[in-house]
């Protein structure tokens, strides 16, 4: 009986043995790198003029590519899962049958201030695992692929700072867990793109220094997740939506240099926009007073009202402050910080700004009007 037992536990063991051996077999090593993987990256080093950028060299057939210089794989596979080239002078375009849209796994691409070129290859939107695309700070033009929109796991986009022109593609309105868009610094037009309305995930929308027009939303609330809007130096027109004053995440808000107009209607602030740290008004076209409202942006610490048709009337202070003059047409405030508010009277007058008492914030801009 005791010689069955033995009998049988043996061959438990060398069962569970040969079933573990077999798994070892059929799995590759950890961060074991495989072959098409590491062909793939070969082939793309060699589309670059020299055939061998010098941060590229320690690339090699010797070597596991999940050590080189810029490749992230995923522990268990051997995937390439990130490529991060960032400040590596590429000096090329991406070509539409680059080998590097072989690389399906990738998740992350960052090719950050690389010396791109050319246009973005349509072919992009064939690596439809990536949740991160940096290509900022290039030399990118034409527009912007309508591929992109197939990227649907996309949570971060940065196209900032290149030379693309054209309107956002329709199909950018598929990304709905987008939470980070940065299209700043382009030549990019058309009308304030509706397709973000869809994109409430939203953190950070930066589409400052472009080329837009019309005006914005009237309804701005369902950014509810929204902490920066950029929409600095563009051709903006109308109103200021007081429904961006609604979102109480919302940290910097920045639209100066556009044409907005009118007067300055912030909603209720004692209950909404607690987190305002960043306004920027300036180089605008609105007119009337400066609500008195405005104190309850109790974190505010950068305010700039500057080059607009504002009248004499209210404005919210704190004590404790200098009044500096820094140029011709625009004031500089200095505050120290304390924790009382006070309201007081400020007037223009023949050119001068006049405040009943001191400044509520760290810098405060507001234009003399001559």
């Amino acid at each position: 009986m005791i010689q069955n037992y033995c009998y049988c536990f043996s061959g438990i063991i060398i069962t569970i043995y040969f079933c573990l051996l077999i798994h070892a077999l059929a799995s590759p090593s950890l961060h074991s790198c495989r072959h098409d993987q590491k062909k793939a990256l070969l082939e793309f080093r060699d589309e670059f003029p020299t055939g061998d950028p010098y941060d590229l060299r320690p690339w090699n057939k010797s070597s596991d590519c999940c050590h080189w210089e810029g490749v992230t794989c995923d522990d268990r596979y051997g995937q390439v899962i990130s490529l991060d080239l960032s400040e590596m002078s590429l000096n090329s375009s991406l070509k539409t049958n680059s080998s590097l849209f072989r690389l399906q796994y990738l998740r992350h691409l960052n090719f950050f201030r690389c010396d791109l070129q050319g246009n973005i290859p349509s072919s992009l939107g064939n690596l439809s695992r990536l949740t991160l695309v940096d290509l900022s700070y290039n030399n990118l033009v034409g527009e912007i692929p309508a591929s992109i929109g197939y990227l649907n796991h996309l949570t971060e986009l940065s196209l900032s700072f290149n030379h693309l022109v054209g309107e956002v593609p329709v199909s950018m309105g598929n990304l709905n867990g987008l939470r980070v868009i940065d299209l700043g610094g382009n030549s990019l037009g058309g009308h304030f793109p509706i397709l973000f309305a869809n994109l409430t995930k939203l953190t950070d929308l930066d589409i400052s220094f472009n080329k837009f027009t019309s005006i914005l939303p009237s309804d701005m609330s369902g950014f509810h997740n929204l902490e920066l809007f950029d929409v600095y130096d563009n051709s903006f027109v109308g109103p200021l939506p007081k429904s961006l004053f609604s979102i109480p995440s919302l940290q910097s808000l920045y639209l100066g240099e556009n044409q907005f107009m009118g007067p300055i209607q912030l909603g209720n602030t004692s209950l909404s926009a607690f987190e305002l740290k960043n306004l920027d008004l300036s180089d605008n076209n609105f007119d009337g007073p400066i609500p008195e409202c405005i104190s309850g942006f109790i974190n505010l610490s950068h305010l700039y009202l500057d080059h607009n048709d504002f009248t004499g009337s209210h404005v919210s202070c704190k004590p404790q402050t200098v009044m500096n003059d820094f140029g011709r047409h625009w004031y500089r405030i200095s505050a120290m910080d304390t924790p009382s508010l006070f309201t007081r009277d400020f007037t223009v007058v023949n050119g001068s700004i006049t405040f009943g008492l001191y400044s509520a914030y760290t810098r405060l801009k507001l234009d003399a009007i001559l």
